[in-house]
């Protein structure tokens, strides 16, 4: 514990040696929400912060980012972007996370420097380096700063200190964006992202709270974890007919690792 005292006052250290003005990217998510409570204490400059809304944010994830902006005092701005305005994005190829980060940070990088910040921090932190993002790569060609890899947090060092702070993000399962659910090679459109979304929505009004569908060509895979099996498998006819008048014909049941 003593560790991730160090760490949490090692980040204040770096933020609050930052100058001028400071944007962060939100999204309601452990990470962000944490970076984004200690940046507006610890920086000297005024602190912006920054939703990126695109069809790749489901409602229930942009509501849930008011929330969490309105529980904790520190509200944002809305920025929108169109994924399906690039076809090295909607192609779904194995690079589309890094177009997806490439874009999404290119525009916001125009709107801080019209609004004079000169510094941008992501909420990227330690576990995801070793991780499959190659969105990572986008995020460092455009020198936004991630303080939390840099001051050695990590997920769980994040969900203690924000405990600590009581910050509502503490306990919330990660979160990726729709586009997460279509497998390499798979078209992206506006219908299947709607239809990803719709599914999910029903299965949380079920109360199945991890739930991801995965979608690769015509088929469709629902993925949860070892502890809803039993409850899903229990529910399996009637979620296949849901998601069938969704338009998911070919719906499989997989147990994630």
């Amino acid at each position: 514990m003593n560790n991730k005292s160090s760490d949490s006052e090692l980040l204040i250290e770096y933020l609050s040696s930052i100058k001028g003005r400071v944007g962060v990217a939100f999204s309601g998510g452990v990470d962000s929400t944490y970076l984004l409570r200690v940046a507006k204490e610890a920086c000297h400059g005024q602190v912006v912060s920054f939703l990126l809304v695109s069809p790749f944010l489901s409602k229930r994830e942009r509501t849930w980012a008011y929330r969490v902006a309105d529980e904790i005092g520190i509200p944002f701005r809305e920025l929108h972007w169109q994924p399906f305005d690039f076809h090295c994005i909607w192609k779904n190829g194995i690079d589309r996370c890094y177009y997806c980060k490439y874009v999404m940070y290119s525009k916001l990088w125009s709107v801080c420097r019209d609004h004079g910040i000169s510094n941008l921090l992501d909420g990227t932190q330690l576990d995801d380096i070793g991780s499959d993002r190659p969105g990572f790569k986008a995020i460092q060609e455009l020198s936004v700063k991630i303080p939390l890899v840099y001051c050695n947090l990590n997920k769980n060092n994040i969900r203690i200190l924000s405990y600590k702070l009581c910050l509502p993000t503490w306990d919330r399962p990660s979160h990726s964006c729709l586009a997460t659910r279509v497998a390499r090679g798979t078209f992206i459109t506006p219908n299947l992202v709607e239809r990803i979304e719709s599914a999910e929505e029903v299965l949380k009004n079920l109360n199945i709270r991890n739930a991801k569908l995965r979608v690769s060509g015509s088929r469709a895979y629902l993925e949860v974890l070892e502890e809803e099996r039993l409850y899903v498998e229990g529910q399996w006819k009637k979620i296949k007919g849901l998601l069938q008048n969704i338009g998911f014909n070919y719906l499989y049941l997989g147990v994630k690792v």
